[in-house]
């Protein structure tokens, strides 16, 4: 694979520093076990109110409360029957071992007196504000419950960093453009891509940085990531990066984000995310979902059902409406396929998978990313813009350089152990299944996600086709 022209030129400029980054092993996706009966238990429906008491029975109202009267001097005795009488449990003080998360999620179903869809139950899981998965913890890395691709490699934030760089100069190098990322993580792959790009310093100077982002304990992992400082201004204070000195705002959706520059736009791992709808194909559905209509029928009778997730719809459009207005493009890198996708839900947790209904909030819920959905969803939005991929991550990072970086890098290993680390994160980026180079454990062998991650870029048609997408 042959890197472009324009990226070899920013390649050779990058640092030979190897920084600390390299990860442990990536998780298998695949699809989880069946659920358990325990599990499901804990999500059987419960009764809104006591049920009636029985009417009494015939005989406790005939006989059971006469007065017997004998004699003179005789005692008088009266008997209740009480086997009729409603009997309710004990009611039990010990604490419930469902989580607040679990309770909340009850408390819907029980006040709709039916179930929710899987799309509320993915946004509950995942961001619920009090509970969610991403909210309160740091859940990337060896320590967390997944790694993603910045955290393998330093590499894969520099190569991020040679598209932005040269789809800036397709954009004529303005001077001040948005840089946003949807859904930064710990921020690793803008750090990567700041550190790699500090000698282009019209490019980072231009910088104006806008994360998207959610979670309140993320944000402050990706204020240290981007060795973040508050600078008085005024009577006001800024956020500034000194890894480039950019300005850096944070927001919880892309809406927030103020509009009217060039906008370089990077979606790493952020559709897959989403909520979705499953559902199956009939022919009221097929007549109303969007999304089917873009599918041929050959491609539909292959399925029995079908994942739609109309908040990637929603926003690729406001993509694509913002990149058509303000200029510039944006790159979507993600697993999952380039057509319809059914049955694809997961849940991991600690690096192995889980069934999505067991402990909500304790593990993470991914769907694969439809990169039709994206295109079409995209074109309808705006004549302005053209779509281009998806290609497999490793033809994208491979024109871009990757493999004279890896070289370059391994020139100025300082251990044997950082180079081996160099040479598993490579292999886990571009590669594809096991690497046979490896000759340690066998739980430890390092896994390729080079074609099961795609990229695609959207841009604005007047910067012409994109790096490397010629």
């Amino acid at each position: 694979m042959f890197r472009t022209p324009a990226a070899a030129a920013l390649l050779r400029r990058l640092g030979p520093r190897v920084s600390g980054g390299g990860g442990g092993a990536s998780t298998h996706r695949r699809l989880a076990p069946p659920v358990s009966s325990s599990i499901l238990s804990r999500y059987s429906s419960t009764p809104t109110s006591s049920p009636s008491p029985p009417p009494p029975s015939d005989a406790a109202a005939d006989g059971d409360n006469r007065a017997e009267s004998g004699g003179s001097g005789s005692s008088l005795s009266i008997t209740i029957d009480r086997s009729g009488l409603y009997n309710p449990p004990e009611h039990s003080h010990e604490q419930s071992l469902d989580s607040e998360l679990v309770k909340h999620l009850k408390s819907i179903i029980k006040f709709r007196s039916g179930p929710i869809s899987v799309a509320e139950y993915m946004e509950e899981v995942l961001t619920n504000p009090q509970s969610g998965f991403y909210i309160n913890r740091d859940v990337f890395g060896t320590s967390g419950d997944f790694i993603t691709s910045p955290e393998v490699s330093q590499m894969f934030g520099e190569m991020t960093g040679v598209w932005a760089m040269c789809l800036w100069e397709q954009m004529g190098q303005p001077e001040k453009v948005n840089l946003i990322e949807l859904g930064p993580g710990r921020g690793t792959l803008l750090a990567d891509l700041l550190r790699g790009s500090a000698k282009f310093v019209n490019f980072t100077k231009a910088l104006d940085i806008n994360l998207v982002e959610c979670s309140p304990t993320l944000q402050k992992v990706q204020y240290n990531t981007l060795k973040c400082e508050d600078e008085p201004i005024g009577d006001e204070t800024r956020t500034v990066s000194k890894l480039c000195g950019a300005p850096v705002h944070w927001h919880a959706s892309l809406e927030q984000v103020p509009s009217g520059l060039p906008t370089i736009i990077i979606a790493h791992e952020f559709y897959d995310a989403l909520p979705i709808h499953q559902f199956q194909p009939t022919a009221s559905l097929l007549f109303l979902s969007k999304r089917c209509g873009w599918a041929s029928s050959e491609e539909l009778e292959k399925v029995e059902h079908i994942e739609v997730c109309p908040k990637a719809m929603e926003i690729t459009e406001q993509i694509a409406d913002r990149i058509s207005s303000d200029g510039g493009g944006a790159l979507i890198i993600d697993y999952g396929k380039d057509g319809i996708v059914s049955d694809s839900l997961q849940a991991i947790r600690k690096h192995k998978f889980v069934h999505i209904l067991d402990n909500p909030g304790s593990a993470d819920l991914s769907a694969y990313v439809d990169f039709a959905s994206i295109r079409h969803s995209a074109k309808e939005a705006s004549d302005d813009i053209s779509v281009h991929g998806p290609m497999t991550q490793s033809q994208f990072l491979g024109s871009l350089g990757i493999n004279f970086r890896v070289e370059a890098l391994l020139q100025n290993c300082a251990t044997d152990e950082q180079a081996e680390s160099l040479r598993t994160g490579y292999w886990r980026l571009v590669g594809d299944g096991e690497a046979p180079f490896w000759e340690g454990p066998d739980d430890q062998t390092p896994i390729g996600m080079g074609t099961r991650y795609l990229a695609m870029a959207i841009v604005n048609k007047k910067q012409g086709t994109p790096v490397p997408f010629e």
